[in-house]
């Protein structure tokens, strides 16, 4: 057995059902493998789509997303993906293809540090040197791609090590039956109910631990027991699976939100990290009297930033759930403070409704409140772009369920195709709406035809105000003018149909409804072009 066949067959076995991937150089051994072993190949025009694609994977399923390219550029290329995912914590692995071992370092063909390029962004990177030892390599780069805080690894694959036939004192790898569980200690949860009971204005922050702990009903459970209001940092994982009155919506959007931080007395960090969207816990964004606990599975997340009063190095899930069983009958919930989120959640978003509209053509509002009619609870909305991306998370405060897609913390735009194809990947059934701004729908354009050829449907609905909307936003009020703000008029419709996808072009705000209900039904992807105002929430 040769060591591409190795390689491909474990992955198959660890329930690796695609890989996405473009063929060249280095390349050829692993695609017959993965193909025989049968992974589906999902093809892409350029190494940032597969890239996309293996970390949108990871967000979505929570488990590790794969993708395959050839050396050099095609590295650099996919590296785009792994950025996301570094931002994220997103668990993914890139495999990059690249000449035999004995001409490493000599000038061969696309000869460069390909491990040296990772490493900044990954938790583990190596060379596959050995064939008798590749399941090791691969179990070492899966098993730390997903333990503590996710993350991207990278493994190279060399062709002479793809070729070589594997021996039979090949490494064999033990497989735990369960991952274990890590438990808050009772010292640390009574101290904390005390600060509960204690406190009169505390505030959840959910991050993405949170959703990669799976503690989605335990936030629910917790959170409407105590009258607890709960924020998602903007570009975190969402762990708000339905409607919930204790979801005051995300906080750090460059265009506002509803004042909730810095009058915080308890902030309870879930999972979360402490950065620029929660005004790094520093004045003003907090209060000097505020106190803060910090729980997550990954120690080292614990240190990044500025601390905490109170750490927890435990599962987030299992941290909320032993302290919502402490405090019954003793934290009594926090109802007006409640009452009062909930006001204030309630008039920021009616402040963004109420921005005015074009007497003709649509707004963005539209748009949003079109996808709200359509939608269902199984539905997969893929949020790419700046400007549209803010109107939706201002206006979306009801709930944030994991199934929704955004940017990230990288703030990334142009991943929006690539995201919607690893959604239907992940889920033949599911309605898949990708939402995207102009600006960011032509960064990887071209893969309109790689989802049409693939059988991998989605409606995308294109908000088009041909400008970097929240950046001209900007500029007009620094400047009176936009700088390089601007783009130019593209007819979306005949794009979409260049590339076998169906176009559709809606110049009213009462048409868009009907077009993406008709889009969901088509046999393939469907782009709708909706031509809207310029503006942001900020505006």
């Amino acid at each position: 057995m040769t060591g591409a066949e190795v390689f491909a067959r474990e992955l198959r076995r660890r329930g690796v059902g695609f890989v996405a991937t473009l063929c060249g150089h280095g390349m050829d051994p692993l695609d017959d493998a993965l193909e025989q072993a049968g992974i589906r190949l999902v093809d892409v025009r350029n190494e940032q789509a597969a890239g996309y694609i293996a970390e949108a994977t990871g967000r979505l399923s929570r488990r590790v997303g794969v993708c395959a390219v050839s050396s050099g550029v095609a590295h650099l290329n996919a590296m785009t993906g792994v950025a996301n995912a570094h931002f994220d914590g997103a668990p993914m692995l890139l495999v990059t293809g690249c000449g035999p071992t004995e001409t490493m370092g000599l000038g061969h063909f696309q000869d460069f540090d390909q491990i040296g390029a990772a490493q900044s962004l990954c938790k583990y990177a190596r060379v596959i040197d050995r064939p008798e030892r590749i399941q090791q390599y691969l179990h070492e780069a899966l098993s730390r791609a997903m333990c503590g805080r996710p993350g991207p690894v990278h493994l190279t694959f060399p062709l002479d090590i793809q070729e070589a036939e594997v021996t039979i004192g090949a490494v064999q790898v033990h497989h735990p039956v369960s991952e274990p569980e890590s438990l808050p200690g009772p010292m640390e949860i009574n101290r904390i109910a005390s600060m509960l009971a204690e406190s009169e204005h505390p505030l959840i922050v959910a991050g993405s631990g949170l959703y990669y702990d799976q503690g989605e009903r335990t936030l629910e459970a917790f959170s409407t027991t105590f009258d607890v209001p709960v924020v998602v940092p903007i570009w975190d994982r969402g762990s708000v699976l339905e409607p919930m009155d204790t979801f005051m919506g995300v906080v750090g959007s460059a265009t506002g939100g509803p004042y909730l931080l810095s009058d915080a007395d308890l902030i309870l960090m879930l999972g979360a990290r402490c950065d620029y969207r929660v005004g790094y816990l520093q004045q003003p964004e907090i209060s000097d009297h505020a106190a803060i606990v910090r729980v997550d599975s990954d120690a080292n997340e614990l240190a990044q930033g500025t601390g905490a009063h109170v750490t927890v190095n435990a599962s987030p899930r299992a941290f909320l759930s032993d302290l919502r069983t402490i405090c019954e009958g003793f934290v009594p919930p926090k109802i007006d403070w409640m009452a009062d989120a909930r006001a204030r959640r309630d008039a920021h978003r009616k402040r963004v409704l109420s921005e005015k509209r074009p007497d003709e053509g649509c707004h963005a509002l539209d748009i949003l409140e079109a996808l709200g009619k359509v939608m269902t609870p199984d539905t997969t909305l893929v949020i790419d772009g700046g400007n549209i991306g803010q109107w939706a998370h201002q206006i979306i405060t009801d709930r944030y369920p994991g199934h929704w897609l955004t940017c990230g913390s990288s703030g990334v735009v142009g991943y929006g195709i690539a995201g919607a194809m690893a959604a239907r990947l992940l889920d033949p059934d599911r309605p898949v709406i990708l939402l995207s701004g102009d600006g960011s729908s032509t960064f990887t354009i071209s893969e309109l035809e790689s989802a049409t050829r693939q059988g991998l449907k989605f409606v995308m609905v294109v908000a088009d105000d041909e400008s970097w909307g929240i950046t001209l936003t900007g500029h007009e009020r620094k400047f009176g003018r936009g700088i390089t703000s601007e783009l130019g008029p593209i007819d979306y419709v005949m794009l979409a149909r260049s590339f076998g996808a169906l176009g559709v072009r809606v110049d009213s705000p009462e048409g868009i409804e009907a077009a993406v209900r008709e889009a969901l039904d088509a046999p393939q992807p469907t782009v709708i072009h909706v031509p809207i105002a310029k503006g942001s929430p900020a505006h």
